[in-house]
């Protein structure tokens, strides 16, 4: 899952809490930030296996949620 967002203070933090809320998993995290900008590389995987096409569309609507509310 790639998260391209203003870069701010608990970004990471609230990224990797909804990750947890929804049983993932960071396999691995790739964190650059370019000026102003958080460009964030996610491999999650849920129970062992890679997130199933729902899941990763459940997990991108939470996040959205989570990070236009601040």
């Amino acid at each position: 899952m790639q998260v391209i967002a203003q870069d701010r203070l608990g970004l990471l933090n609230k990224i990797c809490s909804r990750f947890s809320h929804q049983d993932c998993n960071i396999e691995i995290a790739l964190i650059d930030t370019e000026g102003q900008m958080a460009i964030d590389v996610f491999y999650l995987t849920s129970g062992g296996a890679k997130l199933p096409p729902a899941k990763q569309e459940e997990l991108k609507a939470d996040l959205l949620e989570e990070l236009q509310a601040a």
